[in-house]
């Protein structure tokens, strides 16, 4: 009975990670023009599926469900990538000082990131000189079928690449404090389930979630958030489809 207290605790700190998150990834969408009400069940239902499957495979069906509403397949993949860019980002501004001071070297689920971010760094920074390479080589020296398809393709990459730019373009600053203060608030709402269970819980304990998510084995702390994410989730993900209903039924 005496830690009822940090049952609205954990509630208001669940609601804010929450929050937080569904800024970040509403910010990436903003230029889509999705409805409140449609970005909201969108990311209630892609969330509980993230959460449902392991290692992060639920973000496929998150590119599924954007480019359902979107009908735009760059959006899809784009949005989920660059969403994943940035919490990356913010993660490893966790990770890596705390894998070489504490460990001494990098673990796996930080050398996996690390490896993830610098690849679409690299892509993103050698696409438009490569671009603008062959595009020119290609034009004076190509009159073939094949050189025609190259160009064709490469137009279509040079779309994806100036989406991306301007997906971020003014809103990259919002996107990572979104993500910097969502992680916050998540090792809060860690940190009052693991005081229900008078379990310490500190950087330690925090990086170990993390690696927790990619990984087979969970702890106590990270099975206990992860169940009654699902579901809290759930309730909300019933109520909106119950709303939708009764709204259908209305008309």
């Amino acid at each position: 009975m005496e830690m009822l207290y940090l049952v609205p605790l954990f509630l208001i700190g669940f609601f804010a990670v929450h929050a937080l998150k569904m800024m970040r990834f509403y910010l990436v969408l903003l230029e889509q023009k999705l409805s409140v009400r449609d970005f909201v069940f969108l990311y209630i239902k892609t969330t509980f599926v993230n959460l449902l499957i392991p290692f992060k495979l639920g973000e496929v069906y998150r590119a599924f469900c954007v480019i359902r509403h979107t009908k735009c397949v760059q959006v899809g993949i784009l949005s989920v990538v660059l969403d994943r860019f940035f919490d990356t980002f913010i993660l490893l501004l966790f990770l890596l000082p705390y894998d070489l001071l504490a460990l001494k070297g990098l673990s796996w689920t930080t050398g996996i990131l690390l490896i993830f971010l610098l690849l679409v760094i690299l892509i993103y920074q050698m696409f438009e000189p490569t671009y603008l390479y062959l595009n020119e080589y290609l034009i004076r020296n190509s009159k073939t079928k094949k050189g025609v398809r190259v160009l064709s393709a490469m137009e279509m990459l040079r779309d994806w690449f100036d989406y991306t730019r301007e997906l971020i373009k003014g809103r990259q600053y919002l996107i990572i404090l979104c993500s910097a203060f969502g992680w916050l608030a998540e090792f809060g709402v860690l940190w009052l389930i693991a005081g229900y269970y008078r379990l310490r819980f500190g950087i330690d304990e925090f990086a170990a979630y993390i690696q927790a998510i990619f990984s087979v084995e969970k702890g106590q702390v990270f099975r206990t958030y992860n169940y009654i994410s699902m579901c809290i989730l759930l309730i909300l993900l019933l109520l909106f489809l119950f709303l939708r209903f009764l709204r259908r039924k209305a008309r």
